[in-house]
């Protein structure tokens, strides 16, 4: 009996510095939140972050339409990535969230798909480099609508 309370006290205190940390590395990340619209854009087009600044995109899809018509995701590319051929085959990739598997070396963070009314987010640091990178939405035909944005590092 002894020994099950003892490794009952040493789960509940991993479990607790567990969750705290995960909790302290979110509060320390700046909330970028945008929305998902019904005419495939999003509510802001432009991130602003400092070389490795810690980041939540929170995104909340704005719709009335079921989620097999509008859900939209945020899916943030590194400059290297075949923009194109990213989101050509991860269009054909619904099981996987449309984030095709054998191109996930192309992205630096993504969330799952939202469709109406729900919320999703990801947090991830900033790229180092100062320059522009590109995010999207890989729903199918929602990048060729418009649906893209970037995020701009700098000093």
């Amino acid at each position: 009996m002894k020994n099950y309370n003892y490794t009952l006290n040493i789960f509940v205190l991993l479990f607790v510095f567990m969750t705290s940390a995960f909790a302290t590395a979110q509060e320390d990340a700046r909330v970028i939140e945008i929305k998902g619209l019904n005419n495939m854009t999003y509510d802001k087009t432009e991130i602003v972050a400092k070389p490795g600044e810690k980041i939540t995109v929170r995104l909340t899809t704005v719709t009335d339409y079921k989620p097999r018509q509008m859900s939209h995701n945020f899916v943030l590319l590194k400059q290297t990535a075949d923009v194109q051929s990213f989101i050509a085959a991860s269009e054909k990739a619904a099981v996987e969230d449309f984030i095709a598997p054998n191109m996930r070396d192309q992205v630096i963070a993504y969330t799952p798909m939202a469709s109406g009314g729900e919320t999703v987010e990801v947090t991830f640091t900033a790229p180092e480099r100062p320059s522009k990178y590109m995010y999207v939405c890989t729903f199918p035909g929602h990048f060729f609508a418009g649906m893209k944005g970037t995020l701009t590092v700098k000093e």
